[in-house]
């Protein structure tokens, strides 16, 4: 009897050391598990990204969908020019982890504001970068900022894909994880914005025998991008066209073939004008460009239009 007892005794505790490891060994694999998911869950980050403008956020957006948490500072270009950064603001955008800014001037504010901006967290972006800029024809003051060099480089479209680039690296450098993602996004909004090329080379070619009178600097990259032609006049202040007695002979010359059309954006443009337009009978065609309230693909499809006009109401 007490044989068969040693025997069962053995025989229980063999059982629990046997329990004993088998539940340390699943244990072991549930933590490693464990562990495991939370490496996935934080590989798949969320960013917290800021733009300037709308114009930025929906570039931003058109490469990162909604995998991301993306906002705008301004809501229109009045309070986007007039911006007085406080430590408030510098602190917000310093917690960021992308901010992303149009550059070349957009933002007379920006370059004393992205020096205070502790970049121990927060990537900073400007997305012009590597673009070929357009000097300013005029002296262009915000307070006491002198402006060199013409910021709506964008209005070419192939500047504004070179932005959209710049978007994309950032992004993939950020979190690299989803870089085909990013790319797949970026691919399909090149896709549409050659549709607007293809659009805006048919015009251009329609437009050939058209010449065309422009004051602003603002519209320089959008017409030299479409090799539209200019005639050459003075301007004075407030955007008055001046002539000399040659450039105004050859005015009339060009107004008597009815192919000469003034392009502007400001309405003063045609105001302060007005008496001269009528004088050589020169339509005047408005172009859009960024004012926090039209897409970039709204603004070209206006645009399109507007310079279609000119041909198919002759």
């Amino acid at each position: 009897m007490e044989a068969r007892g040693l025997r069962k005794i053995l025989t229980l505790v063999m059982l629990s050391f046997i329990l004993f490891f088998t539940a340390c060994g699943d244990n072991k694999d549930y933590k490693d598990s464990t562990y495991t998911n939370k490496l996935e869950v934080r590989k798949d980050i969320q960013l917290n990204i800021e733009t300037t403008d709308k114009l930025l956020y929906n570039m931003v957006k058109s490469i990162v969908g909604d995998r991301h948490i993306v906002e705008y500072m301004f809501n229109n270009r009045e309070s986007e020019i007039s911006f007085k950064f406080t430590e408030d603001s510098i602190n917000n955008i310093s917690k960021k982890d992308l901010f992303f800014y149009v550059g070349a001037g957009f933002e007379p504010w920006i370059d004393n504001f992205v020096d205070k901006l502790d970049k121990n967290k927060v990537g900073v972006i400007n997305v012009s970068r590597g673009i070929g800029l357009l000097s300013y024809n005029k002296i262009v003051k915000y307070n006491d900022t002198t402006l060199k060099d013409n910021p709506y480089y964008f209005t070419n479209i192939d500047n504004y894909m070179t932005a959209l680039m710049n978007i994309r690296n950032a992004v993939q450098d950020k979190e690299p994880r989803n870089r085909d993602f990013y790319e797949k996004n970026f691919s399909e909004a090149l896709k549409v914005l050659e549709t607007y090329k293809e659009k805006l080379k048919s015009v251009d070619n329609e437009l050939s025998n058209y010449e065309f009178i422009i004051v602003e600097d603002e519209l320089n990259y959008f017409v030299k991008y479409n090799n539209l032609k200019l005639v050459d006049v003075g301007l004075g202040e407030n955007n008055i066209i001046t002539l000399s007695s040659s450039q105004r002979e050859n005015l009339q010359q060009k107004s008597n073939r009815n192919n000469l059309i003034i392009l502007y954006n400001d309405d003063s443009v045609v105001k302060n004008n007005e008496v001269l337009l009528k004088k050589y009978n020169i339509p005047a065609v408005k172009l859009q460009i960024y004012n926090g309230e039209l897409s970039y693909e709204e603004t070209l499809t206006h645009n399109i239009s507007a310079l279609e006009s000119i041909y198919k109401a002759q």
